[in-house]
């Protein structure tokens, strides 16, 4: 009565069943309702799924429109291929959802571009972050671990405001089963292996000891050498990087430090963040399983030069919301709308 009651009807399946007699049955019965019928295959990337039995099945029946979709994975244009075929079954609503499946695909475009405008903010944050420190090796190190903590705290809260567009929490899931199981993001964000898992170029000493993932611009009296120069605090001393510029200008380096975080960093921020939005746009509400990251393959990012927005941003430490004396100016708010369509507009890392 109910099939009667309506212009069409889903038959959903679960592609790994075996087909049944009562399958059949039940389908010959809904079919001989005259309405449309449009069978859905569900969890057709399980490992032993039956979507090729079930198709057989239903063409012996005249179902021969039938739509394969996987709530744990769904593909990207899933629904707007559902529409179309439903489109085909009901030409007086085509036009409906045709709109429909429109309409879909504008949101699934606007959730894109927020999530690289959350990407853009946290890499402008990171990157006009300055910490300035006395040149003591214990406070440098001090400084380091100030600034690493608070690059860890703002991408955890870049993940948080991810997972809640595109309507995902950590609490529905096993303590931190989601997002960040996985080899990778379970490390230190600013630890050599994570660098290196990720095939990021790191400069000299940028990776290694307490001052791992950190740039040193060294003032005084006005002379600046800028954030190029990569130093790190392993057993040879802080100078490692410094030593290429040789004796008489390294000795005229006095006075305060400023360390920021260095662009291998920022690179890892952007392939971690890039690789999370591509994981969640693909994954079904359904799955539970933990989200699996591989490594993506974004080259631009890993081994170009930094986008122009982020050597601008460098330069601006007022633009980082991580330090005191926080300006979020017309000019930031460009950069960042700037350096989102950027990211938009490049292809999403390979799964």
């Amino acid at each position: 009565k109910k099939m009667l009651d309506c212009d069409a009807a889903l038959y959903v399946i679960d592609a790994r069943d075996p087909v049944l007699g009562k399958h059949r049955d039940e389908l010959a019965i809904l079919a001989a309702c005259g309405r449309p019928l449009l069978p859905v295959l569900n969890f057709v990337n399980a490992p032993a799924h039956r979507a090729a039995e079930w198709r057989e099945a239903l063409a012996r029946l005249g179902l021969h429109a039938a739509v394969e979709f996987d709530t744990v994975a769904p593909p990207l244009d899933g629904e707007q291929q559902l529409y179309a075929k439903l489109g085909v079954l009901l030409d007086r609503h085509a036009d409906t959802l045709a709109r429909l499946a429109d309409n879909l695909a504008r949101q699934r475009r606007e959730r894109h571009a927020a999530a690289c405008e959350l990407l853009a903010d946290l890499l402008v944050d990171v990157a006009a972050l300055h910490i300035a420190s006395a040149s003591d090796e214990a406070a440098l190190a001090a400084a380091a671990r100030q600034l690493r903590e608070q690059v860890r705290q703002r991408e955890q809260a870049c993940v948080t405001a991810l997972l809640a567009l595109y309507n995902f929490r950590a609490s529905d899931y096993d303590d931190d089963a989601l997002p960040l199981q996985g080899e990778r993001w379970g490390m230190d964000l600013f630890h050599p292996q994570a660098l290196k898992d990720m095939g990021v170029q790191v400069g000299m000493g940028a990776a290694a000891g307490a001052m791992a993932g950190a740039a040193v611009d060294l003032l005084s009296a006005g002379l600046s050498l800028g954030t190029g120069m990569l130093i790190g605090a392993a057993a040879g001393g802080l100078w490692q990087g410094v030593e290429k510029l040789g004796k008489r200008v390294a000795g005229k380096l006095r006075g305060w430090r400023e360390i920021s975080v260095d662009d291998a960093v920022l690179r890892l921020l952007a392939l971690r963040q890039r690789q999370l939005i591509d994981a969640l746009e693909r994954r079904g509400h359904a799955a539970r399983a933990p989200l699996r990251l591989d490594r993506p393959d974004d080259e631009a990012l890993r081994r170009g030069p930094l986008p122009e927005a982020l050597k601008e941003a460098r330069s601006r430490p007022e633009w980082s919301a991580l330090a005191k004396g926080h300006e979020d100016s017309e000019r930031r708010k460009q950069i960042v709308r700037e350096l989102a369509r950027t990211l938009a507009a490049d292809p999403a890392p390979k799964a």
